[in-house]
C-alpha cells in the first residue's frame, strides 16, 4: 500500500510542475503572427498517383516545435479562394530546422498561400 502512496505522490508533485513550469513557455510572446518564426517553402509534388504539393516548413526560432499545423489556401488564376485544407508536417523541427509535409492538390487552384496555424513549443536550445 505505501507504493501506491510513493506513486501518487510522485505523479502528484509532476503535475505540479507541470502547472507551475508551462505556463513560463507561454509567457514568452508567442502571440501574434507566426511569420516571424516560420516560413513555408514549397512545390509540386512530381511523383505519385495523385497530384500534390509538397514542402518544408523553416523553423527561425530558438525553440523545438511539434504538432506543427498548416492551412493551405488554394488559389485561382486570379488569386481567389478555391479551398482549403489543413495538414501536419511530419515529426518535432529544431531550431533552425525544417518539417516535411505533402497535401493532396486543391482542384481549381494554381498557386496556394500556406501559413502555420498552430504549434507547440516543445522545449528551447539545441538538439
Amino acid at each position: 500500500m505505501q507504493g501506491v502512496n510513493v506513486g501518487l505522490r510522485t505523479f502528484a508533485g509532476l503535475m505540479i510542475m507541470l502547472v507551475v513550469l508551462g505556463p513560463a513557455a507561454w509567457a514568452q510572446n508567442f502571440g501574434g503572427s507566426t511569420a516571424q518564426w516560420f516560413r513555408v517553402s514549397w512545390g509540386p509534388r512530381t511523383y505519385g498517383v495523385r497530384p500534390s504539393i509538397e514542402g518544408y516548413v523553416h523553423n527561425d526560432s530558438v525553440y523545438w516545435v511539434g504538432n506543427v499545423r498548416l492551412q493551405i489556401e488554394g488559389l485561382d488564376a486570379e488569386t481567389r479562394p478555391v479551398g482549403e485544407r489543413y495538414v501536419w508536417t511530419f515529426g518535432n523541427i529544431a531550431p533552425s530546422d525544417r518539417g516535411y509535409f505533402v497535401a493532396e492538390s486543391l482542384p481549381g487552384a494554381t498557386t496556394y498561400r500556406i501559413t502555420v496555424a498552430s504549434f507547440d513549443v516543445v522545449s528551447r536550445g539545441g538538439p
